[in-house]
């Protein structure tokens, strides 16, 4: 009980970042391991891809080629969201295991998170979707706006009213853009919680999404926003660490080009990657993961509810040892 009440408490933000990285520097193993399956599936698709360039093929025509090409490519998106679906559900169960300080393993999570596999495949595929609906939309303003002033000023709009209409349409322009902007950040973050929601509440891949709409109102989706936002960065840092020793094979590329050079350049560009994914992505799923039982604590205490759960359990374990043996 002790350590529950430790952990299921209200957090600031800095107090989850500060636990994320707590939990995933002791259970380093743990959460490296589950996180590296969609870089694998990456860098398979990658090396595939590589060593078929240098393996004789017979010719083929444009359709056929292309046909191929595009079953590769289908395979490859479908195969890497089934791995990131498995390894994002994974480690949000690792997290909820570690978090109330149990054991756990990686064959677990993985053998835990199968049945609502598909689940967590709907709820990502949809938050793409509907981000990137916004997203569209919010370009379509800004396309389509100065394409209804110029039209304007090519109708003869008399000089000075045009110039009234040209600042009047760059503002409401500015400002249709700004809010398209703010509003698409806004619905993608508002589903950040779908995901852990699926795993740890096992509800249908829409009632996550509005759960998880439910769970982020207020300033939850500003400090989704910034878990993302501190997590992106390190992804970037780290990427490019790795990267470094690509850069100067690059540099020494300008005075020696040789296929062996050229081939050592594409392995550590693909095998950088690798690492850097492994690495980074457990981050933001922990975060997100912590931040659920976060929410769920601010809004429905839920710490208040496991801890009459477990007083519940004691009390009917306590019972059944001290009820007298029945004679048969």
């Amino acid at each position: 009980m002790p350590f529950m009440e430790s952990t299921l408490r209200p957090m600031s933000t800095s107090q989850v970042l500060d636990w994320t990285f707590h939990l995933y520097r002791n259970n380093f193993l743990l959460f490296a391991g589950i996180s590296a399956l969609p870089p694998a599936v990456l860098l398979l698709g990658q090396t595939s891809a590589f060593l078929l360039a240098f393996i004789p093929t017979p010719e083929l025509d444009s359709v056929t080629s292309g046909a191929l090409l595009v079953v590769g490519v289908v395979a490859m998106v479908v195969l890497y969201l089934l791995a990131l679906a498995l390894a994002t559900g994974a480690t949000v169960y690792a997290v909820s295991r570690v978090h109330l300080g149990h054991a756990v393993k990686i064959t677990e999570s993985y053998r835990v998170i199968r049945p609502v596999m598909w689940r967590i495949v709907r709820i990502v595929i949809t938050i793409a979707l509907r981000a990137a609906g916004a997203s569209l939309l919010t370009m379509g303003v800004f396309v389509m706006l100065p394409l209804f002033f110029s039209l304007m000023n090519g109708r003869g709009v008399n000089p000075p009213l045009s110039t009234i209409v040209s600042w009047i349409g760059g503002i409401v322009l500015i400002v249709a853009f700004v809010v398209g902007v703010i509003w698409s950040i806004r619905l993608y973050c508002s589903y950040q919680l779908a995901v852990p929601t699926c795993v740890l509440e096992n509800l249908r891949a829409v009632d996550c999404l509005k759960r998880s709409r439910f769970l982020s109102k207020g300033k939850g989706v500003q400090r989704i926003l910034l878990v993302l936002f501190l997590s992106a960065i390190l992804t970037y840092a780290l990427s490019l660490a790795f990267s470094l020793p690509l850069f100067i094979l690059m540099a020494i590329s300008f005075t020696q080009k040789t296929a062996a050079l050229a081939i050592l350049m594409a392995i550590w560009q693909y095998l950088s990657g690798f690492i850097a994914g492994t690495l980074a992505a457990p981050i933001a799923t922990i975060a997100l993961a912590l931040l659920y039982y976060d929410e769920r604590v601010r809004k429905e205490a839920f710490d208040l509810q496991l801890m009459m759960e477990a007083v519940g359990q004691q009390a009917q374990s306590s019972m059944a040892v001290s009820a007298p043996p029945t004679i048969g």
